[in-house]
């Protein structure tokens, strides 16, 4: 049984957010992206997902403006993904995103012109729960790390 709890210590979010992204290295194998992550976990809202004591996944929201809100980095163990984890993480947080009014949830991720097949799962998840792709930008991340800019209405 999973269970959602939401972070206040910014060390806990730092040393969880350090440790699940480190065994992803098909989605984050660039240190100072893991780095830039384990530090700005501490400026967000974060949900992490409990099997027993053992983290296997979080959520971390930061709030752009009032009316919008953004998936700043969301990361799920690999043995644990499929499992309804992600659709759990993200409920969490729309709630309370919803009661703050928010109007939309947008997240980054890689784009559709790259051919990563991991990048393929991820944004297949995203449209899934109900993000569509509003643009795809290169001048963010540069031309080899094309960025899609996905949105979800509240």
């Amino acid at each position: 049984m999973v269970k959602i709890i939401k972070l206040l210590d910014n060390e806990k979010k730092s040393k969880i957010t350090n440790l699940i992204l480190r065994a992803l290295p098909e989605w984050f194998g660039i240190e100072e992206a893991i780095v830039e992550y384990t530090n700005g976990v501490k400026n967000s809202d974060l949900y992490v997902a409990y099997l027993v004591d053992t983290p296997v996944g979080f959520i971390s929201i930061k709030h752009n403006n009032i009316y919008t809100s953004e998936i700043y980095v969301m990361a799920i163990l690999k043995e644990y993904q499929g499992n309804g984890i992600g659709r759990k993480l993200l409920e969490t947080a729309q709630e309370e995103l919803i009661k703050n009014k928010v109007k939309f949830l947008m997240v980054k991720t890689l784009g559709d012109s790259h051919p990563d097949n991991n990048y393929k799962r991820t944004r297949g998840f995203y449209n899934a729960i109900g993000f569509y792709p509003l643009e795809e930008i290169k001048e963010i991340w540069g031309e080899e790390n094309p960025c899609l800019i996905m949105l979800k209405a509240m």
